[in-house]
């Protein structure tokens, strides 16, 4: 089976069932597991749906305000969402980047909050239409429609000019040796350039994404003060994180 016909087939099941198991895809179209993984990455590349642990999930399955059984791959991300809370105060300035767990992040902040968001997200930019005390800054720049961020030399040079209290920062792959990965080149300057914006730079990161490696790095692991995680801190599968003096929440 060529890939064109295996990611439309991928489409259709999940307009039928909303959410995909890896596993059982992999099964259904006799094809290796690393097959559908890619295959999967590369239809979220193009926005459409979003990859979770061991599967996908169509791009409005996330949604907290519309869903009241979670799923175990929503459950972790709620999870993470709910535990990052405990880093934002009043008038804290903080930057955000894009990418599905910052929005939901956004999107649970409490409402009486007063604290300044950077951005160069849209949808993030636009979810904190709700909350009427935080103020927003858009940074713009060239708009890159799959992702919908701004990127580019105007976003750089922006952020020349501001100093932030933390960088919550997006990624594809973290590693206790490599460090911060990304699967897109210019992003991952970005990401540098963001980093070097912050007093402090903290990560959430669901279980898949522990322990693997993308093309593009971003940053040392040492370059990063606080890792979120749904596991416990004492959970040996965070011991070579912990190991390189990372903060564990």
């Amino acid at each position: 089976m060529i890939k064109e016909e295996r990611q439309r087939l991928i489409i259709e099941k999940l307009n039928r069932d909303q959410k995909i198991n890896l596993l059982e895809l992999s099964q259904l179209l006799n094809v290796s597991y690393d097959s559908i993984r890619r295959d999967v990455i590369e239809l979220e590349d193009k926005g459409l749906l979003k990859k979770v642990h061991g599967g996908a999930v169509a791009n409005s399955y996330l949604s907290f305000k519309n869903t009241h059984n979670y799923s175990a791959d929503q459950q972790e991300v709620v999870m993470l969402t709910r535990k990052a809370q405990k880093l934002f105060y009043n008038h804290q300035t903080i930057l955000m980047d894009g990418g599905t767990t910052n929005f939901h992040i956004a999107e649970q902040f409490a409402k009486n909050l007063e604290m300044t968001v950077i951005t160069n997200s849209l949808p993030l930019a636009a979810v904190l239409n709700e909350h009427p005390k935080i103020e927003t800054i858009l940074l713009g720049g060239t708009y890159h429609k799959r992702y919908q961020i701004t990127i580019g030399n105007q976003v750089m040079k922006q952020l020349e000019h501001i100093r932030v209290d933390l960088y919550l920062m997006g990624f594809n792959g973290l590693d206790p040796e490599v460090g911060v990965t990304l699967r897109h080149y210019e992003e991952s300057v970005l990401k540098q350039k963001m980093a070097q914006a912050a007093k402090k730079v903290a990560i959430c990161a669901i279980t898949e994404k522990l322990h693997t490696v993308e093309t593009y790095k971003v940053c040392d692991l040492q370059d990063i003060d606080i890792l979120i995680t749904s596991l416990k801190p004492s959970d040996v599968t965070l011991n070579g994180f912990r190991q390189q003096g990372i903060e564990l929440i």
